[in-house]
């Protein structure tokens, strides 16, 4: 074998596993310029290579994929929920009309349970996303959106629930609603 077949063998196998990565962290090359702000917000942002915002975004778009480790559920792949959304919205008198009150006091939960919905749903949608099982929604200047199925159990009653989360850098997602449409 001659020395570039060497080489890039050697290279290969040194870096195996980021070339035969499924996850990439968005590149938004143009940051230093005036630039799509789609782009900008993407910047950083973990996703699948089969599921992830379509790239090239725009004509003349300079973003790239650089190939990434899986993330691993709270480590390098994080969920925050804001108890807010649970105390404050979900049990919430002033969005009672919305209905969502309702199913989940037919279901046995109350805002006495929302810390408990709160790492519950941190833990699953960390997990989730880092296993990729995640939908993608809407995406605009304030970032990808995704949806995670959520299952809670409460008194023998099961529920899944399609929450919605927004991809933030470095392997975070935040919650954007407990209980989407």
């Amino acid at each position: 074998m001659n020395l570039w077949g060497l080489l890039k063998n050697d290279f290969f196998n040194q870096h195996q596993e980021i070339l035969t990565s499924d996850w990439i962290e968005w590149q938004d090359e143009g940051i230093a310029v005036a630039h799509c702000a789609i782009c900008q917000v993407l910047n950083g942002c973990w996703f699948r290579d089969d599921n992830k915002p379509q790239m090239p975004q725009h004509p003349n778009c300079h973003c790239k994929r650089l190939f990434i480790d899986a993330p691993v559920p709270n480590e390098t792949g994080r969920a925050t929920c804001d108890i807010r959304k649970f105390t404050e919205y979900l049990f919430s008198d002033k969005y009672s009309w919305n209905g969502k009150r309702e199913m989940f006091w037919k279901l046995g939960f109350d805002i006495g349970d929302s810390a408990v919905m709160q790492s519950e749903f941190e833990k699953q949608a960390a997990e989730r996303y880092c296993s990729g099982e995640y939908k993608l929604g809407l995406l605009n200047e304030k970032g990808q959106r995704i949806n995670i199925e959520i299952s809670l159990t409460k008194n023998g009653k099961k529920i899944k629930l399609i929450t919605g989360w927004m991809v933030r850098p470095k392997g975070l997602i935040t919650c954007n609603t407990p209980l989407g449409g």
